[in-house]
Parts: structure tokens; sequence; C-alpha cells
């Protein structure tokens, strides 16, 4: 049985320690193989082990009894959490209305002697900030407690509470000294930096809601031989709809009816229209943008491209790069440290320096209030969001933040020839005839190039069905593909060959005359196929493929960044040496067979570098698994889209150059802002142990360290990918 994995929307995460919170408990049920949860997404991803036993209702139930809002996510939607910041603008500004007057007055009696607000009013002003707009904390606070575990609430809650309690306590006694102010004006400053945080956290989460915004809302749909309109959603496979000019397409399917020009930019980059016609495949939202025609639908909902395109994105977005392992060890021991620290300044005051516990306390909450662990669980899933929206938007869909990551440590870049530094768009440059009938030897190869889809054949059977017109090709009696080498028949009782010079050569076929005539057309670059009838070579078929335009200086951009670049196939390396020169390639790895390609990969990692495979066909997907990073271009085949760890949607290579400078700068990003979150804490918390920063200063600085850190990762967004 295999493991099964169910997403899960959370509520009421606030920061690091509080995602380390929902993945430990639900660690604990047996029968969880693994969890990971973003505080960014409020998305978390459960997989099961197999055979296990665990149901999504004991993941929910574990997840609320400590605290947090659970469901389970609907398979197939995609929905965004709106970013709602009203909640805590509305507790920010009652609190602000009650911390104001106490701060005049203050500010007031030290500079000017305006006389101070009567005790029991600032009393009553801050009691209204500390338990209502402060209850939020509280409730946090005790969830976490209860959960067995610290998060950032339990700070504030400390905190506040110390200058909050010590104020009652100098009031009953007399002292003049007196910290209402103070606990009001933490709660304020705290509670607006949330609400810059949410709005910042906002932003970094509009490239999938741009992707969302592309599903078209309403189908055109035949109903009993009317055209009716549904919400798309209502749409099945089968359903024959109507598109008109300027619409969006609705799901993937073939058009029945009609021609047109589709604009797939959203897919593909490419700014022209597609033109369509009967048999021609279209994908849900790309725009209609002439003619009428109808369509069958053969995918819908979490089918279409769309979503899949979505989903990818989404789930990287939930992924975690390993670097976040630095943030959650730290946020693991991180407020048990603080109170400690925070527990041991207020002692060291009082015995050391003061015998005023008044003073004591407040440098006490000075260092309770700077620590942050917010900015450290922003760190690493603000730059990945924003990083991940930014490839989707470039055509670049990477399956997991791991894969983010490790893209932009490669050194060693292996391309596949066909269909990848090539355009896979193969014709025949050239036949000779050594002996037989021509027309005899064409309709041969011909019949028997029509049994095989592959690329070299294909392109062959279509030339040759151009050449014997309407004359009907003999019947192939047995056919044998005999792969890295070529095709084995039987047509009219004569064995039939076809296949490159190696395999001739090993057969004993190929004379000097004909091994000429190969190498000639090998060292300008064509692939060749010879045609044996019962033993003798009667013709030599040439086939050519174009180097993509953009291939030399895609090379050449990878080359100057410290990428080795290799040339991988089966072509013999007469041929590969002509095409890598063209392309501008040095490393070439040529007769391989389909079946060795995954073996060369692997001597490439075994010689220490970080290998990236690029490739598009069936072939190629034990090679794209077996790379640190397998990409596949975008028109590739299923299997090989599949087994990549990242998609190049549009048919560009310089989308490959695009996803290792989005990968490296990423990580610099991450590294930012770890490096801002824990220098922060670093250097904050040992000023405010030695009264350097008073409680509202700290608070203040605590409160705008996460905005500091996700305003940096959205610099991401106007980063150029070359």
């Amino acid at each position: 049985m295999s493991s099964r994995t169910n997403e899960f929307d959370i509520t009421g995460m606030h920061c690091a320690a509080c995602v380390a919170r929902v993945e430990k408990v639900v660690n604990r049920l047996e029968g969880v193989a693994d969890v990971k949860v973003n505080l960014l997404t409020r998305k978390g991803s459960v997989t099961y082990a197999p055979n296990s036993t665990v149901t999504p209702d004991d993941v929910v139930q574990a997840i609320t009894n400590i605290g947090f809002g659970a469901s389970l996510a609907k398979e197939g939607s995609h929905t965004l959490e709106k970013v709602n910041y009203k909640p805590q603008l509305y507790r920010m500004i009652i609190a602000a209305v009650m911390a104001v007057p106490m701060m005049v007055s203050m500010t007031g009696h030290h500079l000017f002697g305006w006389p101070m607000l009567p005790a029991w009013v600032e009393l009553v002003l801050a009691t209204i900030a500390q338990f209502g707009p402060g209850l939020v904390f509280y409730k946090g606070a005790w969830g976490a407690i209860k959960g067995g575990s610290l998060t950032m609430d339990v700070l504030v809650a400390l905190g506040t509470t110390v200058a909050y309690v010590f104020s009652i306590y100098n009031m009953m006694i007399g002292n003049h000294e007196l910290y209402f102010e103070t606990s009001a004006w933490l709660i304020t400053f705290i509670l607006l930096g949330k609400v810059l945080e949410e709005v910042a956290k906002g932003r970094t989460s509009e490239a999938l809601e741009k992707l969302m915004g592309l599903q078209a809302n309403t189908a055109h749909v035949q109903r009993d031989g009317q055209w009716v309109d549904i919400p798309t959603t209502e749409v099945v496979v089968g359903d024959v709809l109507q598109v008109r000019a300027g619409e969006k397409i609705p799901v993937d399917g073939e058009v029945l009816e009609g021609q047109s020009a589709v604009n797939e930019a959203m897919l593909t980059g490419e700014s022209l229209p597609v033109e369509k016609a009967q048999g021609s495949k279209v994908i849900g939202a790309t725009v209609n943008e002439t003619g009428v025609f109808t369509m069958r639908a053969e995918k819908i909902g979490s089918d279409t491209m769309l979503s899949q395109i979505i989903k990818v994105v989404e789930q990287a977005q939930t992924s975690k790069a390993s670097i976040q392992r630095v943030a959650d060890v730290v946020a693991a021991y991180f407020v048990p440290i603080v109170i400690g620290l925070a527990i041991l300044t207020a002692i060291v005051w009082y015995l050391g320096f003061t015998n005023d516990w008044g003073v004591a306390l407040i440098h006490g909450t000075a260092v309770l209030v700077i620590a942050c662990p917010c900015a450290l669980g922003l760190a690493t899933p603000t730059s990945i969001m924003v990083g991940s929206g930014l490839g989707a938007e470039h055509g670049i869909l990477i399956k997991s933040a791991e894969f983010l990551e490790r893209a932009g440590q490669l050194n060693a870049i292996v391309l596949d020839k066909t269909g990848t530094i090539t355009k896979g768009t193969l014709v025949v440059s050239k036949i000779q005839h050594f002996t037989g009938l021509a027309a005899e030897n064409v309709s041969i190869m011909t019949a028997v190039e029509s049994c095989t889809t592959h690329p070299i054949a294909k392109a062959m059977a279509a030339y040759g069905m151009d050449q014997v017109e309407q004359a009907p090709l003999p019947v192939v009696d047995s056919f044998k593909d005999v792969p890295g080498h070529g095709l084995e028949a039987v047509v009219d009782g004569k064995d039939i060959k076809i296949g490159h010079s190696r395999w001739m050569k090993e057969l004993g076929y190929l004379s000097d005359e004909v091994e000429q005539a190969v190498l000639s057309e090998e060292e300008r670059g064509a692939s060749v196929s010879l045609l044996a009838v019962d033993g003798i070579i009667r013709s030599l078929w040439a086939v050519e493929d174009e180097i993509r335009p953009e291939v030399p200086e895609v090379i050449k951009t990878l080359q100057a960044r410290g990428i080795e670049v290799w040339m991988l196939t089966g072509d013999n390396r007469r041929t590969a040496n002509y095409m890598a020169k063209q392309a501008g390639i040095s490393h070439v790895m040529a007769e391989v067979l389909p079946q060795d390609k995954a073996g060369k990969i692997e001597e490439l990692k075994k010689q220490g570098y970080v290998v990236g495979m690029v490739g598009d066909g069936i072939n190629d997907a034990p090679a794209l698994t077996l790379a640190d990073i397998g990409f596949a271009i975008g028109n590739g085949t299923d299997i090989a889209v599949e087994s990549a760890d990242i998609v190049l949607v549009r048919n560009d290579l310089h989308t490959l150059v695009q996803a290792v400078t989005l990968s490296r700068k990423t990580m610099t990003n991450i590294r930012q802002n770890l490096f801002w979150a824990l220098i922060f804490n670093s250097i904050g918390i040992p000023l405010a142990a030695v009264g350097l920063l008073s409680p509202m200063i700290a608070g203040t600085a605590m409160a705008f360290s996460s905005v500091a850190v996700v305003s940096n990762s959205l610099r991401l967004k106007r980063a150029k990918l070359g």
C-alpha cells in the first residue's frame, strides 16, 4: 500500500514557534511519516506511512487541541486565504486610544511640568488596553502553554503583564513609579507591527493570485441542441463547448469545428497567437482572439494544465528548503532561552546594580519584548513564496523549495540533443541509393518507418509518403524495434534492417563506399539511417535538425556562471561533435543508448558534480530522476514532465538560465533574511539586558523586525532573471 498525503488549512499561527508546535503534535501521531507546515500560506501537508490508520479527522483534532484552527483542504480547489488585517487594525486603534493620553501626560510632565493623569485614570486606560486588544496575546499564550510549548504570544503576554501588575503593586503601596503607559504602548506597537506584517505578507502571494485569476468563470455548453451558459466548474469531460472571439477557453480540449488564433502567452510566453483548427489542442485559460470554434472538453477541474501549474506552485510554497532547518532549530529553543535571560536580567539588575525591583523588572521586560521569533519564522517562507511565484510568472514551475534551493548549486548541466538543443523538427535532407530500384527502396523504408513513432522515423515516413504519392505501400509481415540500433522487419519475404552505420558494421553489411558516404553526411551534422535488404545496403537517408536559435547564448551564459555543459545523444560522435561545435559545447557524450543515459548522469555525480539534466523525451525520464535537478522542457512528454523537478513551460532554453538565476537570488535573499533576524536578536537582547533599550523602544523595534524581513523578501519581485 503506497503512502498518501492530505493538505490542511491551518489558522491561528503567528511565528516559527507556532509552526514547530503544529508539526510536533502531528508528528506524534503514530502512522504519520512527514509533516510540513507553512506559516505564510497557513497550509500543512501531512504524509502518512504505508498502512497508516491515521485519518484527516485525527490530524484536525490534534491541531485544534493545541489552540489552532484546522480543516481538510478541498481537493482540486485553489483558494488563497485573503489577508484580513482589519481585526488587528481595530485592536491597534483601541490600544492607541488608551496609550496616547498616558504618553502625552508622561511626556508633558517631564518636559513642561504638566500634572500627571490621576493613577486611577491610568489604571482604567491600561486595563482596557491589557484585556481588550491585549486579550489576543493571552489567548495565544494559554493555547501554547496547554500544548506544552512557548511562542511569541507568551513573550508579549509576560512582558506587558509584568509592567501592568507591577504598576498596580506600586499604586497600592503609594509608589508613584507607574508603568501603565509601557504595557499599553507595547500592545499598540506590537499590533501595529502585526498589521503592517499582514499587509506585506499579502503581497507575497500576488503571483499565485494572478494565476488563479486566469481561470474562466463561464462556459457555453451544448445542451439538447442549445447553447447554454454554465459555471466552468460544472463542465464534464466530453462536453461540447463553444468559444467566441475575445473569450477565455474554459478547459483543456480539442477543436471540433472552426478556426481561430489563440493567445497562449500566459503559458508559453509566446507573444504571437497560435493558429487553431480542427484537431488542434487548446488549453484552458488561454484567450481566443479571433474566430469562433467548438471544442470537446478533455481535461477539467484539477486535471487542466492551469490547475496543475497552480498546484505545483502551491506545493512549492508549502514545502521547506533545507536552510529553513536553521530557523526551525533556533525557534525550538528561542522562547525558553529568552524567558530565562529576562529573569536573569531582572535578578542581576536588582542584586548587582539597584535595589529597585521596578527598574530591574523594566529591564527584564525589555529583554522579553525585544526578542522576536516571528522574523525567524518568516525569513524562509516569504522568500520561497515570492521566488516560486516569480518563477511561475516566467514559465518556471518549481515543484519544491528543495529544488529551488538546489538549482543554484549546480555546476554541471547535461542537455539532451534532440528536442532540447535542437528544435526537434526533423527533415530528410538527402537520399542516396547504392543498389536496387529507387521507388522500391523508398516504399520499403516508408512502410517500415511508419510502424514506429521515433522522431527520425516519423520524418522519414512523412517524406516517403510524399514520394510514393498514392501508390500502395508493401505489407510489413513482422516488425521489431531494436533499441539503440534500429528496426528489423520482414517485407514481402525479404529481411529488412534499418539503422545507423555502427549496427550495420556489426552485422558485416558496411562497405567502404557506403561508409564514406555516411562519413560525409555525418560530418555536416546529419543523422544517417541505412536500409539493408537481405544483408545488402541499398540506400542512405540523411535527416537533419536545426539548433534552437537561443542555444549558443544560453551555453555561453551558463559557462560564464561556472557551470560546465555536456551534450548527451545517441548520435554517432561525428554528428554529435558537429552539433556541439555549433552550440558552443565542449563536452560531448555521444553514442549513448537510451538505457545508458542515467548511467552517464551517475558518472558525473561520482566525479563530484552537482548535476542538472535537461530533456523532453520518454527515454530521458530515468536521467531526469537521477540528476540532482531534472529540468523538463514544457513541450516534452508527460513522463518527462512528471519525472522532472523543475518544468520549463516556455519552449525556450533562456528559462533554464532564469531558473538558475532565480535559485541563486532566492537563496541570497533567504540568507539576508536569516542574517537580519538573527543579528537583530543577537544585538537587541544584550542592549536591552544592559539597560540601553526601554521596553517601549524594544517593543517598537520588535514590531518592525518582521516587517523588515517580509519587505526584503518582496524585493525579489523586482529581480531581473536575465
